[in-house]
């Protein structure tokens, strides 16, 4: 998914994957990862220091809602993170010049959002998702992408072929 990120951070573009297996079929479990180019600016509040080269990543495990209407799946999600900020911090050297060392720090953040589904073919479509984050530094993000659905065998499709299999037997 690519998208932007807003708010507390500034605007800059965002990029995302997620994969994930169905619990039931109104449920979801995602891992996510992306990762957002924000350049100057960082998740700790502002120094004296001059940043440069600022990444914002975030790995994350999301709780997704679904609510199926043909075609269309509206969801709600809800997904602790790990949020780690890579960047370069310049510090003044004995000459007076500014030479640049790499930092790294990593905060808890807490993602709430909403999005649609929408199938173009019954195993693949397109989704639109907006997300809060929550941690040091507020900000939201809107994304769109594509999906792609591979079949597996999850117990909800146990539950499913063991109750068309026991009706058949009686």
């Amino acid at each position: 998914m690519a998208g932007t990120a807003l708010g507390g951070i500034g605007t800059h573009p965002s990029v995302s994957g997620t994969a994930g297996v169905s619990v039931t079929r109104y449920a979801m479990v995602l891992a996510d990862a992306g990762v957002i180019p924000v350049g100057s600016v960082t998740l700790l509040p502002a120094g004296p220091l001059p940043i440069s080269g600022s990444d914002l990543f975030n790995f994350g495990v999301a709780l997704q809602v679904r609510i199926p209407v043909h075609r269309w799946e509206p969801y709600v999600l809800l997904e602790p993170a790990l949020l780690v900020n890579s960047y370069l911090a310049g510090e003044p050297t004995e000459s007076g010049s500014i030479r640049y060392r790499g930092n790294r720090h990593s905060k808890f953040g807490l993602e709430g959002g909403a999005g649609v589904r929408y199938y173009v073919k019954p195993k693949w479509g397109v989704r639109v998702e907006y997300k809060y984050f929550s941690s040091t530094k507020n900000f939201s993000e809107i994304k769109a992408g594509v999906f792609y659905q591979v079949d597996t065998y999850t117990g909800f499709h146990f539950l499913q072929h063991f109750n068309r299999s026991w009706k058949s037997e009686r």
